[in-house]
C-alpha cells in the first residue's frame, strides 16, 4: 500500500467540501499535495466531512493522468480540463504541470469561475502573467502561488529573528543556491520555453527577499555565463536590488555539488546564516553570529 493509500480520507463529502482538481500527474503533486488536501481539517462545524477533497487529475499526457489515478485510487482523470472543473463540488484548480503549461491552465480555471494554487511561474512573461491577476481580480477569485520555501522551519525562525530585529538595520547580503540537479530532475529543467535555473530557483530567491524582509523589488540584474550545447540558464550570477538601494547578492546554478542552499543577511547588529532553504533538503539549519560570538 502506498503512502497516498494509507492517507486516504474517510469523511464524507458534500457542499461544505472544498473539491479540488489537480492539473499535472507530478511528483510534487503525489507526493505532497494529494496528501496534503486530503489531511486538512474538517469541514466547519463538523467531525465527519471533509474540509477538501480532489475530483480529479488532468494532464496532457493521458498515461500518466491514468497511472496518477490509480495510484491516489481517483476515479475521474483526462486530457481534457473543462469537464473535471464542472464537476460538482470543484471550487480550486492546482497548477503544477509544466511550466510553459501554467498561464494557458491558469486562464481556463479562471474564466471557469475556480480559484486557483500555482506552482511557479505563472507564466514565462511579465505581459501575460500581469493579465491572469487582472483577470482573478475582475471575477473575485484567489490566484495564490506555491512558493514552498515559505512554509520550511528554517526560514519561518529567520523571519522570526528579523521580526525581533535581531540584525538591526539591514546592510547586504547573498543568496546561493548552487546545488547540482539530480539526474531524475533533468528532463525539462534543461530545456527551453520553462526551463533554466532562472525560473526554476531564481524566481523563489528572490521571493524569499520580499516575504523575509517585506520589501519591494526595484531591479534585478543577472548575468548567465552561457555553456556551449546548452539552450538554457544552468547558471546565474547577479544581484537584486531592493527599495532603499540595499543590494543582495544572488549565485544560482545546476552545476556545483556539494554546496547547500543558503540565504545570508547581514545587519549592522549581526548576521543570520540560514542553509538548507530548499524543499529537498532534510534539515535546516540557522546560524547567527554577533559581535564575536556565534548561536544555531
Amino acid at each position: 500500500m502506498t503512502e497516498s493509500h494509507s492517507r486516504l480520507s474517510t469523511r464524507r463529502i458534500d457542499t461544505r467540501s472544498v473539491g479540488f482538481v489537480l492539473a499535472g500527474a507530478s511528483e510534487v503533486a503525489a507526493r505532497w499535495v494529494a496528501d496534503a488536501i486530503r489531511q486538512q481539517p474538517p469541514a466547519p462545524g463538523t467531525q465527519d466531512t471533509a474540509g477538501a477533497w480532489i475530483a480529479g487529475v488532468y494532464s496532457h499526457n493521458e498515461r500518466r493522468a491514468r497511472q496518477f489515478a490509480d495510484v491516489n485510487q481517483l476515479i475521474h482523470f483526462g486530457i481534457d480540463l473543462g469537464p473535471l472543473l464542472q464537476r460538482p463540488g470543484v471550487q480550486c484548480l492546482y497548477v503544477g504541470n509544466h511550466p510553459r503549461h501554467h498561464a494557458e491552465t491558469v486562464r481556463i480555471a479562471l474564466e471557469a469561475q475556480r480559484h486557483v494554487l500555482c506552482e511557479p511561474p505563472l507564466a514565462l512573461d511579465q505581459e501575460e502573467a500581469a493579465e491572469l491577476v487582472d483577470l482573478a481580480t475582475r471575477r473575485g477569485l484567489v490566484l495564490a502561488m506555491n512558493y514552498t520555501r515559505r512554509a520550511l522551519g528554517v526560514i519561518h525562525a529567520l523571519h522570526e529573528l528579523l521580526i525581533e530585529d535581531r540584525l538591526g538595520e539591514l546592510m547586504g547580503g547573498r543568496i546561493q543556491d548552487t546545488a547540482y540537479l539530480i539526474p531524475a530532475k533533468q528532463t525539462w529543467r534543461l530545456q527551453p520555453n520553462g526551463g533554466g535555473v532562472l525560473y526554476d530557483r531564481t524566481l523563489h530567491a528572490v521571493d524569499l527577499l520580499r516575504y523575509l524582509l517585506h520589501t519591494s523589488i526595484e531591479e534585478v540584474y543577472i548575468r548567465s555565463p552561457r555553456r556551449r550545447g546548452y539552450d538554457v540558464e544552468e547558471e546565474v550570477i547577479g544581484f537584486v536590488v531592493l527599495t532603499g538601494g540595499r543590494h543582495i547578492q544572488l549565485h544560482d546554478a545546476f552545476l556545483l555539488p556539494h554546496s547547500p542552499p543558503l540565504i545570508e543577511l547581514v545587519g549592522v547588529a549581526g548576521t543570520a546564516t540560514a542553509i538548507g532553504i530548499d524543499p529537498g533538503v532534510q534539515q535546516g539549519s540557522l546560524t547567527v553570529v554577533q559581535g564575536d560570538q556565534g548561536r544555531r
